[in-house]
């Protein structure tokens, strides 16, 4: 009967009665000669440690791995034969296995940059796995990330946890560990300082003297210790570790002044995990209880199993970079949020100007479509337009509705900190719904602008050419291509995801401009400083600097608005986008070119309720997606979310008239000064 065969027999048996399947594993043991087949008899020995439990929660399972654990204990303290030989198998492995490379990569980044880390990942999922027992890192792994084996450990006692780690430490590995423990430290001292010292990365901390560090005392502390690893030493090497951390910390605060960089990022957080080992390792020398080593190869264990994913690289790393872009859409959102009557007022007045230079983008799309151009000509003429509009839009000082869900969804994000304040949620609900009606003003100001001005061109253009700007057959496809039964709302939605992304792509901008300091950059510029002086110079860096994040999210907004649904085209796929402002201007030019006659038809009013589908998904689509990245990347927990969603709810039933109108009596910002 095989080992295989054993473990079946022996699942839910009273532990008594697995002799045969002990017996195997000790056959097995006596006859293992080479380093692969000790790996084998491990790996097999802690998959019958395991194999009873169903879940984390099984404590009869988890009862029977210890009981297995005791059998393994008293046997190999008996000094029988048995007995020997599994001290034997498991010390003989701890020689052969590399410690100091566990040591040194156990649990931390690979790679000191985040691209390299990311391409390696990336090709680790894909190619060929070498054999894993060549790699002592990933031998570890391959043992112990089995999630039986996880509970099982976790779960151990700590009298056993000090038996089992004295069946693999005796004379011989404690005089080889200890060494190679110690070689492992001066490693990562070294990557660690490295990193700390450079320059890229000083002048982003609060102190930047290589001489005054700590970062440049970090290998001498490390050495330092190793040379005497007493109490004392460690003391000292530990508040070396402290003030590295506590430096390392202040990174962070300098993105928001000087941008994010991935990279930068990256290195932090593994710089930071190898203080961490640092600190650990040394407790080990020192000699830090067998349990709390355990502890500490378990999470390290995980750890790495987190490390070879790819996502988990990307989602740790993009987190900063989301919280910028994220904040500095929230600082421009908040020009977009209305909670005075004044302030309403004024949201229209410019939301109409934007819904009437939306007029041009309508017609010019028509001269567009008119022209039948090639595929690529006639996208890139689209985004030409639109983008052209939109910058226009912008620095008239107006603006376009379907923009702003993008960057106010962030500003009422960065607002959901201290919820535990009080008054704090009913002034976040205050701010949700100055945004709401702040929304509804907008789309009003455009519509009620772009659908007059395009019926004016379009009696202008009939006065002057005596005809309509259409044919009836393409303005009837114009009705018909805008219903609510068609596919526009899948138009519609996805548009909002555009509009979305143009947001992520203002915030990634503004980073950029900020990382590369190209605001400096231009007011020195001595080409420029000698054209038009220093002070126009500085002005218009100023200018670029306060206008970028915009600039690059209207020009990335018509790019893709015109060329995503010829590139979709081209592969096969017939998509569309659906822009509540463009479509009203282009039911309004149909409209007139079929006259009055068919506003009692039913393709116009389903067209009209087309529009409002429209505008609810762009804004919707748009506004929810923004306000999701924008939570997890300020931290905002599930539970704070649910409340400030409940509460959004009720006000909504009690007061539904604050979300369209501002009231009387409320005369500055739905959150206090104090707590904005």
């Amino acid at each position: 009967m095989s080992l295989r065969d054993w473990f079946r027999w022996g699942r839910r048996r009273p532990v008594e009665e697995e002799a045969p399947v002990l017996d195997a594993l000790l056959a097995q043991a006596a006859r293992a000669g080479s380093y692969a087949d000790r790996v084998d008899w491990l790996r097999d020995a802690l998959r019958w440690i395991g194999q009873d439990i169903a879940d984390p929660r099984d404590e009869s399972g988890i009862g029977r791995a210890h009981a297995r654990v005791r059998f393994l204990l008293q046997l190999a303290a008996r000094g029988t034969p048995a007995g020997q030989t599994v001290r034997q198998q498991l010390a003989q492995l701890l020689m052969e296995v590399d410690i100091e490379q566990i040591v040194i990569n156990g649990g931390v980044s690979r790679r000191s940059g985040f691209v390299k880390e990311l391409y390696e990942r990336v090709l680790a999922a894909f190619l060929p796995k070498p054999d894993y027992r060549h790699d002592a890192t990933a031998l570890a792994v391959n043992l112990l990330s089995h999630r039986r084996t996880i509970v099982w450990i976790d779960l151990l006692p700590g009298e056993q946890a000090s038996q089992l780690a004295q069946l693999f430490v005796d004379e011989g590995t404690q005089a080889r560990l200890q060494p190679q423990i110690a070689s492992g430290m001066l490693t990562i001292a070294s990557e660690a300082q490295a990193v700390g010292l450079a320059q890229e990365v000083r002048r982003r901390l609060s102190d930047q003297s290589a001489l005054t560090s700590p970062f440049g005392q970090l290998v001498g502390a490390v050495e330092a210790f190793i040379a005497a690893a007493d109490a004392r030493r460690q003391a000292e090497l530990n508040s070396t570790l402290e003030r590295c951390e506590e430096l390392l910390g202040t990174l962070e605060s300098h993105f928001d002044e000087a941008g994010v960089s991935v990279d930068l990022v990256y290195r932090g957080e593994r710089t930071r995990a190898q203080l961490k080992k640092l600190r650990s390792l040394a407790q080990w020398l020192v000699g830090e209880e067998p349990l709390h080593i355990l502890r500490q190869v378990m999470n390290g264990v995980r750890r790495e199993v987190e490390l070879r994913g790819t996502a988990a690289l990307v989602s740790e790393n993009m987190r900063l970079l989301s919280r910028r872009i994220a904040e500095r859409n929230a600082e421009t959102g908040e020009h977009y949020i209305a909670t005075t009557r004044a302030q309403y007022r004024t949201m229209l007045g410019i939301s109409v100007g934007g819904g009437a230079l939306m007029t041009l983008a309508v017609y010019i799309k028509f001269g567009i479509a008119a022209a039948h151009l090639p595929l690529l000509w006639d996208g890139v003429l689209a985004s030409l337009n639109y983008a052209g509009v939109f910058v226009l839009i912008a620095l008239a000082h107006f603006t376009v509705a379907t923009k702003q869900p993008a960057v106010t969804a962030p500003a009422l994000a960065a607002k959901m900190r201290d919820l535990e304040r009080p008054g704090r949620i009913d002034a976040l609900v205050g701010e949700a719904a100055a945004l709401v009606r702040s929304q509804v003003a907008s789309v009003f100001g455009n519509l009620v602008a772009v659908a007059p001005c395009a019926l004016g061109v379009a009696a202008l253009w009939w006065l002057a050419a005596g005809q309509a700007p259409l044919s009836e057959e393409k303005a009837r496809y114009v009705l018909a291509s805008q219903s609510i039964l068609g596919p526009s709302f899948l138009f519609a939605a996805y548009t909002g995801v555009l509009l979305w992304l143009s947001g992520l792509f203002a915030g990634w901008a503004d980073n950029a401009f900020t990382l590369r300091r190209l605001d400096e950059a231009i007011a020195t510029n001595r080409r420029l400083v000698r054209r038009i002086g220093p002070e126009r110079a500085r002005a218009r860096a100023v200018w670029w600097k306060a206008n970028i994040a915009g600039l690059a999210g209207n020009v990335g907004l018509g790019v893709m608005l015109g060329l995503t649904p010829d590139l979709f085209l081209f592969a096969g796929v017939p998509m569309e986008v659906r822009h509540v402002t463009l479509s009203t201007g282009q039911v309004a030019v149909a409209s007139f070119t079929l006259g009055a006659g068919i506003l009692a038809t039913a393709p116009f009013w389903l067209a009209v309720a087309g529009l409002a589908l429209i505008g609810a998904l762009n804004v919707g689509v748009s506004f929810g997606l923004a306000l999701r990245l924008a939570m997890r990347a300020v931290d905002i927990s599930p539970t704070d979310r649910a409340h400030v969603y409940s509460a959004i709810r009720q006000r909504l039933f009690s007061r539904p008239l604050e979300f369209v109108w501002p009231p009387r009596d409320e005369p500055r910002s739905a959150l206090p000064e104090e707590a904005r």
